[in-house]
């Protein structure tokens, strides 16, 4: 699988978020915040009648007099977003791999999806009989030691 790192027997490998997604959620954040300033910076009167020769005016309308309702909040979702996933740490030691207080055990795994990991560096980690704990190295820091810390709890699951 990852013949790049030799497994180490160390007791705990921790993963830090890389800041690459929640830089894209922060940027696409300021997009909806910016959008709905924009919608609210040209309020417009309801259309004089709503049929299909006034479908301009009431798109206008609605577009800038309801979109900061929806694009305010479409952002702090956005921002909460980011903020998760740069509070989130993936922790694997002797109990189990997971993030946070949330750990999936090493003898609930059932299989190792190692397909993509030279090409895209994403690892699946089956459990659990159809469950599926991804690990992708544009997600986590420190991807390499974890690779070869899994394989050296669970040789049994390596296929080589």
């Amino acid at each position: 699988m990852n013949d790049s790192v030799p497994p180490e027997q160390v007791g705990r490998v921790e993963c830090a978020p890389t800041r690459d997604p929640a830089v894209r959620w922060f940027i696409f954040a300021g997009m909806l915040i910016g959008f709905a300033f924009w919608c609210l910076s040209d309020l417009r009167q309801p259309p004089e009648a709503w049929d299909m020769k006034h479908v301009n005016e009431a798109a206008a309308y609605l577009l800038n007099n309801w979109g900061p309702v929806l694009f305010f909040p479409l952002g702090a979702v956005a921002i909460a977003t980011a903020v998760r996933h740069l509070a989130r740490k993936l922790v694997a030691d002797e109990t189990g791999i997971g993030y946070g207080r949330t750990r999936i055990a090493w003898d609930r795994f059932t299989g190792l999806d190692a397909s993509l990991l030279a090409s895209k560096g994403i690892l699946r980690l089956e459990y659990d009989g159809n469950k599926q704990l991804k690990l992708d190295s544009w997600r986590l820091r420190n991807f390499k030691p974890l690779v070869a810390y899994v394989e050296a709890k669970r040789p049994d699951l390596v296929k080589g």
